[in-house]
């Protein structure tokens, strides 16, 4: 089985493409960027892609993972229904594929979580990726790749630079099998798509080659881009000229350096100038507002950016405080979930029968505030010693604004846990 959350990624990943392709600068400054944290959304989508692997590996479905626990790069993830459901969808449609050719004997030839790389291509650096499903249908001569993406933001299949980028690398992979056509699929069970969860696109061999073509030149603008920012060595001038002439905002979305990227502050700044009468000191004009349509016309197509590029920062160093970075004026606090019963429930409905109380809702037991208002205002300290709030991360906040006491970092938590 392929560790899914182990990965290590090419310096150009069949991923980051589309970003690339877009933004010549963006590889250059990735080499810079901190160390990325796993989100919840990541670690269950890397959980979804683990269990579905597993199911194609052995026959077995995606149900029979149902509470188990998978381990991602920093999260343990318990397989619910959602995860379940999106994982059967994509093992259902791999396994589904050119029945009729098993039937007459003719088999296709398949492969699961496939690595591939382009450097028979000459490219000036390492790149590849990894299909996660890769079927060959000799009747067609079609080799289609399956892409699962778990994620609700939809993904457009049509001239998918990472699909195509997967297309390429399976291609290059199997040279002695006779493809005419390639099929780029997308599996995306949780984003609803007026063409289906499922979707495909399917494009001769030619049209392939003529697209690696472009794809090659883009790598060459990056490496081009790479050289000339070394060459600037830490030039403050050079770098702003190189900043102007190499990175293009528009495909920030995970992005790992889009909490520093001098472009998008560049623009941010441009924007918050329009409100803001001293950026050193920022603070509103004292003009009035504009209230007519055309200004908050323009207020509304400029805000966005500034509030994706506030968003980044904040990001990038809520990321950089739990790696142990200091910061004067601002320090992590642990953020703490919902009330909830501790483990062994049993003393707790020993205490509330004792006074009276039944603590259950058939079929289950009733939440803290539920008891607690069953129990009204005089009794509802009862519950107390049974109910627990655990800490569920970490929130960075103004010293000036909090009383709270300051959390660990990772680095801190890590060096306590050692024996």
């Amino acid at each position: 089985m392929a560790d899914h959350g182990a990965r290590d990624h090419a310096t150009w990943s069949a991923s980051a493409t589309a970003r690339n392709v877009h933004c010549a600068g963006a590889l250059t400054l990735a080499q810079f960027a901190p160390p990325q944290r796993e989100s919840i959304h990541s670690a269950r989508g890397t959980a979804c892609h683990q269990i579905a692997e597993k199911c194609l590996r052995t026959g077995v479905d995606a149900s029979s993972f149902l509470g188990e626990i998978e381990k991602t790069k920093e999260r343990e993830i318990e397989i619910d229904e959602e995860l379940v459901n999106s994982a059967q969808e994509y093992v259902d449609y791999c396994r589904s594929l050119n029945p009729d050719i098993m039937k007459s004997g003719v088999h296709e030839q398949r492969w699961i979580e496939q690595k591939f790389d382009l450097s028979a291509l000459g490219t000036p650096f390492d790149a590849g990726g990894t299909g996660d499903f890769v079927c060959y249908d000799p009747r067609h001569k079609t080799l289609e790749i399956v892409d699962l993406k778990n994620g609700m933001g939809v993904v457009d299949v049509n001239e998918n630079p990472q699909l195509r980028t997967y297309g390429l690398g399976a291609l290059l992979a199997h040279p002695d099998l006779d493809v005419e056509r390639v099929t780029v699929t997308i599996v995306q069970p949780r984003a609803p798509h007026k063409d289906g969860r499922i979707r495909s696109e399917t494009f001769h061999v030619a049209d392939l080659i003529d697209w690696t073509a472009d794809l090659l030149k883009a790598m060459q603008r990056s490496k081009q881009a790479m050289d000339e920012h070394a060459a600037a060595n830490g030039n403050t001038v050079l770098l702003d000229e190189w900043r102007d002439k190499w990175l293009k905002p528009g495909k920030c979305t995970f992005c790992p350096v889009e909490g520093s990227c001098p472009a998008l502050k560049r623009d941010a700044m441009s924007v918050a100038a329009v409100w803001f009468d001293d950026m050193d000191q920022p603070r509103l004009g004292n003009a009035a507002l504009d209230t007519d349509p055309a200004s908050l016309n323009r207020d509304l197509n400029m805000i966005p950016m500034l509030e994706d590029w506030i968003k980044a920062r904040r990001a990038l160093a809520h990321s950089m405080a739990e790696q142990g970075v200091e910061f004067e004026d601002h320090m992590l606090v642990d953020k703490i979930g919902n009330r909830k019963w501790a483990d062994d429930t049993a003393p707790l409905v020993m205490a509330m029968q004792e006074n009276g109380v039944d603590p259950f809702a058939e079929p289950k037991l009733l939440s803290p505030a539920q008891l607690e208002k069953l129990l009204g205002s005089k009794r509802k300290a009862l519950i107390e010693p049974f109910v627990v709030r655990e800490v569920t991360g970490t929130n960075l906040v103004s010293r000036t604004k909090t009383t709270r006491s300051a959390a660990k970092t990772k680095a801190e938590t890590y060096f306590e846990a050692q024996p």
